[in-house]
C-alpha cells in the first residue's frame, strides 16, 4: 500500500496569499496525502470551520499552531493579518512577523519532519533553512507566472525607464507591453528578493492556469530552469470536490434582490479589495464617473474613518446628493462593508467589474466571465491590468498615474471622473468594442472551467506535482 507524503504548508498573514495556499493544502490532502498547515491561531480563525469540514469528510489535515509574534513586535492582540492593518506601520509589523516566526518553525521541522516543505514565497529564509534541514521545498506564489516575467524583464532592462514620463515600452517579452508608470525603486528592491527566494526549489506553484499565463510559462521556465505547476484557478479545483454551502445574510439578499430587477449584463461592480484605501479625492471623482456613464453599478466602498471625524464629515467624500440620486433612479447600491463578490460576479446582471486587480479578485472574475475595467491600486497589480487588458484584451484600462508599493495611503494624483467614466463607457455602452472584450471574457472563463475539469490542464498538473512530490521518495510508494 502507498504510504502518504507529509507535506507542511506555510502560508503568509495575508488573505491574498493565505485564501489560495489552504485552497492547495485541501486539494492535495483530498488526494491522500497527509498535510499540516503551519499558521498562527488569529490566521487559522479565518479558515478553521473550512479545515473542520474537510477533517470530516476524511481528509487528513491539519493546523500547527505558531505563537504570533505581536507582543515582541508591538502590535494589539489579535492584529496578525494585512486585513487587520489600516496604515504602513502596521502593515510592516505583520511583515516582520513573516521573519521571526523562522525559529518556531525550524523547531517543528526538525522535530517533526515532512516529506515536503511549501512556503508561501514571502518567506525568503525558507531557502537556507530548508537547504540546511535537507528538507525538499516547493514555494506557493500568488501572483501569477506573467507577473514574475515583467519583474524579471524590468530588472534586465533599466534603459527602458530613462525618460521621466511614460509610456514605458518593456522589452524582451512575448509580447509588445507598456507600462503607463515607472515602478518604484523600493518595488523593484522587494520582488527582486522574493524572486531570489525561489531559487534551490523543486519548482513554483502558482493560482492560475496554463491557458491564462500563456507563452510566459515557457519564457519563465527557459530563463530561470524553474518547473512552474499551474494549479488554478484553486476555488474552482475546490468547487470541484467540495459544495460550498450558500451565504445567507442581508446583505446578501439585499444585493442579489435589487439585481434581479436588473437587465443582463447591465451593472457594473466596483471593488478594490480588503487592502485597498482610496483618497476621498479619488472616491469623489470616482462617484462622479459613475454617475456620468449612466450605467447602473454597485460599489462597495472600504475607506479609512479619520480620527475625530464626525458622521457629517464621513459623508463629504461623496458628491453632493449623490445617494439620494442613485437611489431615486434604482440605478446604484452602495455597500459600506463586506459583500458577497462570487455570488455577485455570477449574477447574470452583472456585466462588468471596476477592479484594483488584486490577483484573486481577477481569478473571480475570469471564473464568472465578467470582463473587467482596470484601475490598478499597488504593487504587482499594475502587471495584472497589463495581462488582461494588452495581452488578453477581456479589460479596459482607466490605468494609473503614479506607482505605489503600499494599498494604505491614498495616491497624491488623482484619476479624473472623466477618465473612468470613459473606461466604463467603452465596455458598458451597448456597441461592438463592449462585445468583443465581453467575448474574450467568456471564452477565458470556459478555459479556465476546462483547466480545473478532470483531463483538464490545472487538473492534470495537480496529478502531476504529486507524483513529482511522491518520486522524490521512492521509498513511500
Amino acid at each position: 500500500m502507498e504510504t502518504p507524503l507529509k507535506i507542511y504548508f506555510l502560508p503568509f498573514f495575508a488573505q491574498g496569499h493565505q485564501i489560495p495556499m489552504v485552497q492547495l493544502a485541501r486539494l492535495i490532502a483530498s488526494r491522500g496525502q497527509h498535510i499540516t498547515i503551519l499558521t498562527t491561531s488569529g490566521n487559522a480563525q479565518l479558515f478553521q470551520k473550512t479545515i473542520d469540514d474537510d477533517i470530516a469528510s476524511g481528509h487528513h489535515i491539519r493546523l500547527h499552531l505558531l505563537k504570533f509574534p505581536g507582543t515582541q513586535l508591538g502590535l494589539p492582540e489579535g492584529v496578525e493579518n494585512l486585513v487587520s492593518a489600516t496604515n504602513n506601520i502596521t502593515a510592516g509589523k505583520i511583515h516582520m512577523a513573516a521573519h521571526f516566526i523562522q525559529p518556531q518553525v525550524e523547531s517543528v521541522l526538525k522535530e517533526s519532519p515532512p516529506d515536503v516543505f511549501i512556503p508561501d514565497i514571502i518567506f525568503t529564509w525558507s531557502k537556507d533553512m530548508s537547504k540546511r534541514l535537507q528538507i525538499p521545498r516547493l514555494v506557493f506564489n500568488p501572483i501569477s507566472i506573467f507577473d514574475v516575467c515583467m519583474i524579471q524583464a524590468i530588472k534586465a532592462h533599466p534603459e527602458a525607464f530613462l525618460s521621466d514620463s511614460g509610456p514605458y515600452q518593456i522589452p524582451g517579452l512575448p509580447h509588445p507591453l507598456t507600462l503607463p508608470v515607472k515602478p518604484s525603486p523600493g518595488f523593484a528592491v522587494l520582488t527582486e528578493s522574493l524572486l531570489e527566494g525561489e531559487d534551490d526549489s523543486h519548482g513554483v506553484i502558482v493560482n492560475s492556469f496554463a491557458e491564462l499565463d500563456a507563452e510566459y510559462t515557457q519564457y519563465y521556465e527557459k530563463l530561470t530552469g524553474r518547473k512552474v505547476w499551474h494549479v488554478g484557478p484553486s476555488s474552482l479545483m475546490v468547487e470541484q470536490i467540495v459544495k460550498k454551502p450558500a451565504i445567507v445574510s442581508e446583505i446578501r439578499n439585499e444585493c442579489l434582490t435589487w439585481l434581479d430587477s436588473k437587465e443582463r449584463d447591465s451593472v457594473l461592480y466596483i471593488c478594490f479589495g480588503s487592502l485597498v484605501l482610496l483618497s476621498d479625492k479619488q472616491l469623489y471623482e470616482l462617484a462622479n464617473g459613475l454617475d456620468a456613464s449612466g450605467h447602473s453599478f454597485i460599489w462597495v466602498v472600504h475607506r479609512k474613518k479619520k480620527e475625530g471625524q464626525e458622521e457629517e464629515e464621513e459623508e463629504k467624500w461623496l458628491p453632493e446628493g449623490f445617494e439620494e440620486k442613485i437611489e431615486r433612479e434604482k440605478r446604484g447600491m452602495l455597500i459600506k462593508g463586506w459583500a458577497p463578490q462570487p455570488l455577485i460576479l455570477n449574477h447574470p446582471a452583472v456585466g462588468g467589474f471596476l477592479t484594483h486587480c488584486g490577483w484573486n479578485a481577477v481569478v473571480e472574475a475570469i471564473s464568472a466571465g465578467v470582463p473587467m475595467v482596470t484601475m490598478p491600486g499597488f504593487s504587482d497589480q499594475y502587471f495584472n491590468e497589463k495581462l488582461i487588458t494588452e495581452v488578453h484584451g477581456f479589460g479596459v484600462e482607466v490605468g494609473a498615474a503614479e506607482w505605489s508599493i503600499s494599498p494604505y495611503e491614498g495616491k497624491k494624483t488623482v484619476l479624473s471622473g472623466e477618465r473612468i467614466e470613459k473606461a466604463v463607457k467603452r465596455l458598458m455602452d451597448k456597441g461592438n468594442e463592449g462585445e468583443k472584450i465581453r467575448k474574450k471574457a467568456k471564452e477565458m472563463q470556459d478555459k479556465a472551467w476546462r483547466a480545473v475539469q478532470e483531463g483538464g490542464s490545472s487538473h492534470n498538473n495537480l496529478t502531476a506535482l504529486i507524483d513529482h512530490l511522491k518520486a522524490l521518495f521512492p521509498l513511500s510508494t
